[in-house]
């Protein structure tokens, strides 16, 4: 799975790629084309890089600011690249953009001689290139078949300055600067392979700057590796940042789940649920590619899959209904589950688009032959009341403010010893505003 393939996905993921400040448009292409980490040793030796650029960042910032501001001339020269293995014959383009590739990277690696912060960039052997490309060491970012190349061109030339209109020597002089490009696709083509390892490493070098970047001016964390995943102080960037504007505290969440022990998450509407549910989601896809996550401590398991249900499932395009898309996209997490292959799911409010006697059997016979996979991580929230021993936290939902009989939302997640789903929604109504009429009406009707 790319970055590209979630990029959209409704827990919020584009909102955090969009905080990145990327200095290169490839950079964010080969962002967007990077697959998702599924092993442990992947991701521990990604946070470890994280971890020394944001001591960089915090140790020399202004090595950090130059790094960022020479990134801005990085450009996507792949093709020239594969033009130069494959043999092609290279215009004065591609030379220039080799040229400038390759002057870049010297300067990158000038700057990180200064550091005495170790491993934050491996070498790359660009004398030769820069010789080959820049024969008399001006280290000008431009391309010219200079004179020095050969006596022969430089002849030539003098020759046509002489008579502007020779069309004789205006072929020989032709011929000659291309036999030159020839021996210089013939002296590049050794270092391509390394010339692509540059390339890629220099958007690295962008992507991880941006990440430190936002690990420390959006206070994330780096999570450790175990085996079972915990969140302290867990909140989601986008709604946080949403109720800042409007001068509101986003309340954060702890929680906890593991492998083999599905978990439900109970309580209210307008209890925080989804928002939940779509951190937990935000943080699994910003871990597996390398990012910090937005807690304030935090340990995670990597899995290979990660199967999200959220809101209305409709999809037009295959003419299903909401209640239609969901059941297929749930059919193929219990497919992953059965199959052993580590997974998360999760699901916000199954089938709530179907009756409710038939959406709690369906729910409560979800959990219960999804206890029996040892590999799947299980989180999901409903409004049903379900026959299941999975974990429940419960939504604490409306307190009384202290000093004061005024009811308040509290968005904290209790674990529970039972299922049963609170009864709030005539106070959240009443809370609300909404008509006394209609409420006490209601009221009387589960009173008989």
């Amino acid at each position: 799975m790319t970055f590209k393939e979630i990029i959209d996905s409704p827990c919020g993921i584009r909102y955090c790629f969009d905080l990145l400040e990327l200095q290169s448009g490839y950079a964010r292409k080969y962002l967007l084309d990077s697959e998702m980490m599924t092993t442990a040793e992947e991701i521990e030796e990604a946070y470890a890089s994280l971890e020394r650029f944001t001591l960089l960042l915090e140790r020399e910032p202004s090595l950090v600011q130059n790094l960022q501001f020479r990134l801005q001339g990085l450009r996507n020269i792949s093709n020239t690249l594969v033009s130069l293995e494959e043999g092609s014959a290279l215009e004065d383009i591609e030379f220039f953009e080799i040229k400038h590739l390759a002057l870049l990277g010297d300067d990158v690696q000038q700057l990180f001689s200064k550091t005495e912060i170790t491993d934050v960039w491996s070498n790359f052997d660009l004398d030769n290139i820069i010789r080959i490309l820049d024969p008399d060491g001006l280290k000008i970012g431009t391309f010219y078949v200079y004179d020095s190349y050969s006596m022969e061109l430089r002849k030539l030339r003098r020759e046509l300055e002489s008579d502007p209109d020779n069309e004789e020597v205006k072929d020989k002089l032709y011929n000659e600067e291309e036999r030159i490009k020839r021996v210089l696709c013939n002296l590049l083509r050794p270092y391509s392979t390394e010339l692509k390892k540059l390339l890629h490493s220099l958007a690295e070098l962008d992507i991880l700057i941006s990440k430190a970047i936002q690990h420390k001016k959006e206070s994330f964390t780096i999570p450790a590796l175990g085996n079972s995943s915990s969140f302290e102080g867990l909140f989601h960037p986008e709604v946080k940042s949403i109720l800042a504007q409007k001068g509101k505290l986003f309340q954060t969440l702890s929680f906890c789940y593991k492998s083999g022990e599905p978990g439900i998450i109970i309580g209210a509407n307008m209890g925080g649920k989804t928002v939940a549910l779509k951190s937990l989601c935000l943080c699994q896809y910003l871990f597996q590619f390398g990012f910090a996550v937005p807690a304030l401590k935090a340990e995670m398991v990597p899995v290979e899959n990660i199967v999200f249900c959220f809101g209305d499932e409709q999809d037009y395009q295959k003419g299903l209904s909401s209640f239609a898309a969901e059941m297929v996209r749930i059919d193929r997490m219990i497919t992953l589950a059965e199959s052993g292959a580590k997974t998360l799911a999760i699901i916000d409010e199954p089938a709530r688009t179907t009756n409710p006697t038939e959406g709690s059997a369906l729910v409560s016979s979800l959990l219960k032959i999804l206890e029996e996979c040892p590999n799947l991580s299980l989180i999901l929230t409903t409004h049903y009341n379900v026959d299941s021993s999975a974990r429940c936290w419960r939504v604490k939902g409306l307190v009384e403010e202290e000093g004061s009989d005024r009811l308040r939302m509290d968005y904290s997640l209790t674990e529970s010893a039972d299922n049963e789903v609170p009864h709030e929604a005539l106070n959240i109504a009443r809370k609300l505003g909404v008509s006394p009429k209609w409420l006490d009406a209601a009221a009387k009707i589960l009173d008989t």
